[in-house]
């Protein structure tokens, strides 16, 4: 599990990691927790880490209110359940409009965080069922998540995954046939841009004339005749009725 907690009050910022630590700890679950005192630097880090399983965000930040970070995370399309942690309930309705996992007002007891956490892992284990077999050459299979996936590439009937932490090679599929299980899967959110190439339409960065820059910095060649078109379907992937205003 992959957990950020973002409040500019570094007291508040132990208390939060300390009582994530109890939760993971009594459920014997692994965690690696991050914790940054700047929205500014936590928005800084998505694209490094390709986002986090859980968010805990305060909201009454200097820089960015924790209500923008979490629309920075929802625009991106991260799948990420958010809990705010705030002093007051003003911003209550504004946050379920971001479809909060919780609202969990400080100071909170343990017993009222591990509910707001028990309602996060279960919108989690909502969206498990969203990987895809891949069969390496070698044998066996290996599970991915599909947040997870930049792009797909296909050399000589070979298809390499690439994720924001390694690669995965697979002979046994055609590009075609994994783009429609993906889009099975997810519809509209994998592209092919161009020959050989699949594109995961939530690791996009900025959609160049003559490539994709993905997350990391990786990228991914297009046509120049094609960029006006990959952009519009990206802008309507990011702002379609599902997305934010």
């Amino acid at each position: 599990m992959r957990i950020a907690v973002c409040d500019d009050r570094r007291e508040q910022l132990s208390i939060i990691r300390d009582a994530a630590k109890r939760y993971f700890t009594s459920r014997s679950i692994e965690a690696k927790i991050d914790v940054f005192d700047s929205s500014m630097l936590f928005l800084e880090s998505l694209d490094k880490t390709g986002g986090c399983d859980i968010a805990l965000l305060d909201i009454c930040m200097p820089e960015i209110l924790g209500t923008g970070v979490a629309k920075e995370i929802r625009i991106r399309r991260d799948k990420t359940e958010i809990i705010f942690l705030t002093t007051s309930n003003e911003y209550a309705v504004d946050a379920f409009a971001l479809r909060a996992a919780h609202y969990l007002l400080k100071p909170f007891t343990q017993e009222q965080f591990d509910e707001a956490m028990d309602r996060a892992m279960a919108g989690i284990d909502d969206e498990t069922a969203k990987k895809i077999a891949v069969k390496p050459e070698g044998g066996g299979v290996q599970l991915v998540d599909i947040g997870e996936i930049l792009y797909i590439e296909s050399q000589k009937h070979i298809l390499t995954v690439y994720t924001q932490t390694g690669s995965c090679t697979e002979g046994q599929r055609s590009l075609t046939r994994f783009t429609e299980e993906l889009e099975k899967l997810s519809p509209g959110q994998f592209i092919v841009p161009y020959k050989g190439y699949i594109v995961n339409l939530c690791a996009v960065r900025v959609i160049e004339p003559e490539r994709i820059v993905l997350r990391g910095g990786k990228s991914v060649p297009i046509p120049k005749r094609r960029y006006r078109e990959l952009q519009n379907i990206y802008f309507d992937y990011l702002f379609g009725e599902e997305a934010l205003k």
